[in-house]
């Protein structure tokens, strides 16, 4: 079997089944991040490998390819709850590329970084045919606060932050070079991503929070990582799920399926979570209190799978979204 017929989630089953789970692994692989046991606490780690050619669109620059370097790695730890404690770059670097290129690449994650109250600590550099960055960040979350894909229980809320589909269309419209005036806002969440961390911490610390997970590859895609993972069934309704408000009138100008940037595009950067219904207004008030807001798509129920209520009828959501190798 090829990769291409197998896919990244095959692959990460995969390493799943041959890497053994140390004494000390509280979450290891198939979560956001892993998390490991110390004194009380988890040390929470994550990831990230960028490559120039599948990550950014053309014209991206050094200070746009740092700010997605940090903020992929961020993101993770967003998802479980953590603080970050540093960051750690390894770059391959074509050799007939300027040295100017390389000062703004350091100074953009540099920059990026401490937006999120944290460092670059440390790397490596390589040589490479094209730009390669993979990166790793490192955070702390107490043991009781951490969070999983896999603590939704029936019964909680199901909710996300923010609004969706910017980053998706933002993409499609540098691929296809249409217009950006108008849309420039489109634009800026595909290159110019955020990640919720201090939104991420704030839901850690409510207490009521079951489950999360970063909206990375779509938000259909995500809602089946966190229903198989939790071994639950999701419903949301469709008429709830935030949009930003330039996504439906970019899709009517050229047209679009909404659906395919809403539900099913990705990079959005929010976080997808599981709150226990009589915690939800105090998880409302927490993100409030930091400028975030949150809304409420759909209820945990008993069963298996993930389903969409559109005009009063349910059906299954397809489990669609971005994929690699695929």
């Amino acid at each position: 079997m090829k990769l291409s017929e197998a896919g990244e989630r095959a692959l990460v089953e995969l390493a799943r089944k041959i890497c053994r789970r140390g004494p000390r692994v509280r979450v290891g692989i198939g979560d956001d991040a892993a998390a490991i046991d110390i004194d009380g606490s988890c040390l929470v780690a994550t990831t990230d490998m960028l490559v120039a050619s599948r990550h950014f669109p053309p014209r991206t620059t050094p200070e746009q390819m740092a700010r997605r370097a940090v903020v992929v790695n961020l993101s993770d730890l967003a998802a479980m709850g953590a603080e970050p404690l540093g960051l750690i770059f390894s770059v391959g670097l074509p050799r007939k590329l300027e040295v100017k290129f390389v000062e703004r690449l350091v100074r953009g994650m540099d920059v990026a970084a401490r937006e999120y109250d944290t460092h670059v600590v440390g790397g490596d550099l390589d040589e490479s045919e094209e730009v390669v960055i993979s990166g790793a960040a490192f955070g702390v979350a107490r043991r009781r606060e951490l969070l999983t894909r896999s603590g939704a229980r029936a019964g909680d809320i199901i909710a996300v932050t923010g609004r969706l589909g910017a980053a998706a269309a933002g993409l499609r419209l540098l691929l296809k070079r249409h217009p950006a005036k108008g849309y420039r806002a489109l634009v800026r969440a595909q290159l110019e991503p955020r990640a919720r961390v201090r939104e991420g911490m704030v839901l850690a610390r409510s207490g009521v929070v079951t489950s999360a997970i970063d909206v990375t590859d779509g938000l259909a895609a995500n809602l089946w990582q966190l229903a198989r993972e939790s071994k639950v069934k999701l419903v949301i309704d469709r008429a709830n799920v935030p949009e930003h408000p330039l996504v439906r009138k970019f899709v009517t100008r050229y047209g679009f399926g909404v659906d395919d940037f809403v539900l099913f595009g990705g990079e959005d950067f929010e976080l997808l979570f599981t709150v226990r219904p009589r915690g939800w207004e105090k998880v409302r008030w927490a993100l409030k209190r930091v400028g975030a807001t949150a809304t409420t798509i759909g209820r945990v129920a008993k069963g298996k799978g993930v389903f969409i209520q559109v005009k009063g009828k349910t059906r299954a959501l397809p489990d669609r979204g971005y994929e690699h190798f695929r």
